[in-house]
């Protein structure tokens, strides 16, 4: 049995009850941002009250099911090295996908325990129940491990980043504190304006004035332009590297199927599974099985 929930839970095969479960839950998702977003609104958070409560208890009970049922199959979880159960459930519970999960329901608990607690706040703690849509997508995971996987180049443009918000504020408030000190009486305000400057954003609340401030306006702006641009070409370049090393390990995997001439279940059920987490799909994992047939019959002819 818990096989079995295991196997729904996380998606292993396509089986009726897991579809069925997936669309449950992303539904519930979906309909906990809504509630939040309506909430919002006054006159509708007095007028279904009641209602909006209902549905944030009936919500509660059902995440804290699931993340129970999680913590209970996550034994079945297979690993690289060997873990006994109490250790694979502590895997899970400190994981990113158990920490969502854990903040699905605490915001609940904790108006419970603190019901001083500003009830905006739960609020937006609650809007955290869409990253539960990750147990069904990995780009969140792919982003994070791409920039750690350029960790060195990441931080390097960070640092030019932190240079040229440090020096530009500088400037600007030694070029500006005097004629504006409402906007730019301090260094951090000045780093506000260097902050807008620079990812080219331009709020307006604050503009200089001075010939010398205009100058150091038109460099901040050349500077964003390059260090924004490298840290955002850093992180696309990365995430590219990723897909495209998943793409490899897939065809690893598919090329020591086709070794011996043909598939096995187990083969098979590896490379879908393959395919599934790194998020290929079904068209584009049959393009590359259909070529690597074809250059596997080329070999096998020349042989």
């Amino acid at each position: 049995m818990r096989k079995e929930l295991f196997i729904i839970l996380s998606r292993k095969n396509g089986s009726r009850a897991t579809v069925i479960f997936s669309w449950v839950l992303t539904l519930m998702v979906l309909a906990n941002v809504m509630a939040v977003i309506l909430e919002s609104i006054p006159s509708l958070h007095e007028q279904y009250r009641w209602e909006f409560h209902a549905f944030e208890l009936f919500s509660v009970v059902f995440f804290l099911v699931e993340y129970l049922c999680r913590i209970w199959v996550a034994p079945e979880q297979r690993t690289r090295r060997p873990a006994t159960p109490q250790q694979k459930r502590l895997r899970y519970i400190f994981s990113f996908h158990g920490i969502v999960d854990f903040l699905a329901i605490v915001p609940f608990f904790l108006q419970a325990i603190l019901p001083g607690l500003d009830l905006r706040f739960l609020r937006i703690v609650r809007i955290l129940r869409l990253l539960k849509l990750s147990h069904y997508n990995t780009a969140l995971e792919d982003l994070i491990a791409a920039i750690v996987a350029e960790r060195n180049s990441f931080i390097s443009a960070l640092y030019l980043l932190a240079i040229a918000l440090l020096t530009t504020s500088c400037l600007i408030y030694y070029a500006e504190h005097n004629i504006q000190p409402d906007k730019f009486g301090t260094i951090p305000d000045a780093l506000w304006w260097s902050i807008v400057t620079l990812t080219t954003l331009g709020y307006g609340d604050a503009v200089p004035v001075s010939g010398i401030g205009k100058l150091v306006g038109g460099l901040t702006a050349l500077s964003g332009v390059f260090t924004v641009a490298l840290l955002t070409g850093i992180v696309a370049s990365a995430f590219t590297t990723r897909v495209h090393r998943q793409e490899i390990e897939l065809e690893t995997e598919i090329k020591e199927a086709l070794s011996d001439g043909h598939f096995t279940a187990a083969e098979q059920a590896t490379i879908e599974r393959l395919r599934k987490e790194y998020g290929l799909s079904v068209q584009h994992a049959q393009e590359i099985l259909n070529r690597l047939r074809e250059d596997f019959q080329k070999s096998s002819g020349s042989l």
